[in-house]
């Protein structure tokens, strides 16, 4: 028996998942992932480097057919998905997949944009969502760490866009590949070095994932046909990236359906890199449990595995740019030393200019563990010792950061980090209201619902909390 080539036999997953399909589990699952995308994005909207990107976005116009999540307009899908995405991106509290070494909700900026578009429903975008990460997470794993490791940012998650669009788009299995397909042509090839530069316009790169998926969608539903191998080919998208293609017959794809990889996404209970989190949770819990003073710190040594001395040991200077600060362990391991906390607050011109934060920041020195390193991808552990005027050293080791599936943020946690973003912009009842909408959505209640509560700017909200 021939096998069915991997990007077709994505396809029919896509094609043939219906939301009755899915488990308890992964529904709940997938609205609390809808619900940390768009509690990010509401955050990152009124950052100046998110202000710019849609400041010229809403510069060129367009057809207003799908709003920018607190910015006040509406715009073309595939700009207000590349706004959306970017506001998402800023503070890096987004979701990710350990075993791909990305980020899956880069895809649901796509998904809301087009569902918001087509007057969909919030049970088709749920639907669309699954689609969206169960086809880039596949991708995903099968080149990571080697795409990482070579330089490359893995952009799985505009092929898993495509494919979540298309559904919502009513597409079926053929036009669906040649969506997935398609997007090829409009995927950006991110080097992932210009991400951890920490450049201003580097949301910029979350954006464009979100728009390329769009763009594939679109382009096949208006006819065109896309790159049917685009996965799977020797010269495709995997085996470029320095991966393994997946066969259609190896249970990465025979496990379509029954394989959730979507339960193993993790929600990041603090704001920066993945690759910071153990180090930001082990400073957070010895600063409290010691009542640690920043200006008593004489010195501060992480330990940590291979990938994150490549990607997060960026010192910053002594004004250092929202971006910058939110891929450096040394920045976030001083905010988290003197704040308690690294959130979206936490990235705000007063934390990223405070001296304590700064003088902490200063004194963190990283070093590779091979006992850590043995451990990495199945655990993203980190060992930080803090040490004091007195001479006290005070150590923690953290094997899996909290927010981690294995370690999931529980629902209090995940309402209270959504409200701590949409709450402080339109109000307890609109954030009480939008989070019920995407945990338990009700039958036919359109995605206007809630894109409709989240359209102004934040300052222009009379409503009171």
């Amino acid at each position: 028996m021939t096998a069915t080539p991997t990007t077709r036999a994505l396809a029919a997953f896509a094609a043939g998942l219906s939301y009755p399909d899915l488990p308890d589990a992964v529904v709940a699952k997938a609205g609390a992932l809808l619900v940390d995308f768009v509690g990010a994005a509401v955050g990152g909207a009124t950052t100046a480097e998110v202000s710019t990107l849609t400041d010229l976005v809403r510069a060129r116009g367009g057809a207003p057919t799908a709003t920018v999540l607190g910015a006040g307009f509406a715009a073309p899908a595939a700009d207000a998905a590349y706004c959306n995405g970017a506001a998402a991106d800023v503070f890096e509290h987004q979701d990710g997949y350990r075993f791909g070494g990305f980020h899956p909700s880069h895809t649901l900026p796509a998904l809301l944009a087009v569902a918001e578009e087509t007057d969909a429903d919030l049970r088709a975008l749920l639907t669309a969502a699954v689609v969206a990460y169960e086809v880039s997470d596949r991708i995903g794993r099968a080149v990571h760490p080697n795409a990482t490791r070579a330089g490359w940012f893995p952009i799985a998650a505009t092929f898993g866009a495509a494919a979540g669009c298309a559904k919502l788009l009513g597409l079926p299995e053929e036009r669906i590949a040649d969506a997935v397909g398609a997007a090829a042509f409009f995927a950006p090839a991110v080097l992932i070095e210009s991400i951890f530069a920490g450049p201003s316009a580097k949301p910029a790169f979350a954006g464009q994932l979100a728009r390329a998926g769009v763009e594939g969608a679109q382009h096949a539903a208006a006819g065109l046909t896309g790159w049917r191998e685009v996965v799977e080919h020797p010269r495709g998208l995997v085996a470029v990236l320095g991966g393994t293609p997946p066969a259609a017959t190896d249970d990465g794809l025979d496990g379509l359906g029954s394989e959730w990889t979507i339960l193993d996404v993790h929600q990041k209970r603090f704001a920066g890199c993945r690759h910071t989190h153990g180090a930001a949770q082990a400073a957070v819990e010895l600063a409290v449990e010691h009542d640690l003073d920043p200006e008593r710190i004489t010195a501060v040594d992480v330990e940590t595995y291979d990938i994150a001395l490549l990607l997060v040991d960026r010192p910053v200077g002594p004004d250092p740019s929202t971006v910058a600060c939110t891929l450096s362990l040394p920045y976030v391991v001083g905010a988290a030393v003197a704040d308690r906390d690294v959130g979206g607050a936490q990235y705000g011109q007063a934390t990223r200019t405070d001296p304590r934060v700064l003088r902490v920041a200063d004194l963190v020195r990283l070093r590779p563990a091979a006992d850590l390193e043995a451990r990495y991808p199945e655990y993203t552990a980190t060992r930080v010792t803090i040490t004091t005027d007195d001479g006290a050293a005070h150590t923690r080791t953290v094997d899996v950061p909290a927010g981690d599936s294995r370690a999931p943020l529980t629902r209090d946690q995940l309402l209270a980090k959504f409200a701590g973003y949409v709450g402080s912009a339109f109000g307890e009842r609109i954030a009480a209201g939008t989070a019920e909408l995407l945990l338990a959505p009700p039958a036919g209640a359109p995605v206007r619902d809630l894109t409709g509560q989240l359209a102004t700017r934040p300052q222009e909200h009379a409503c009171p909390t």
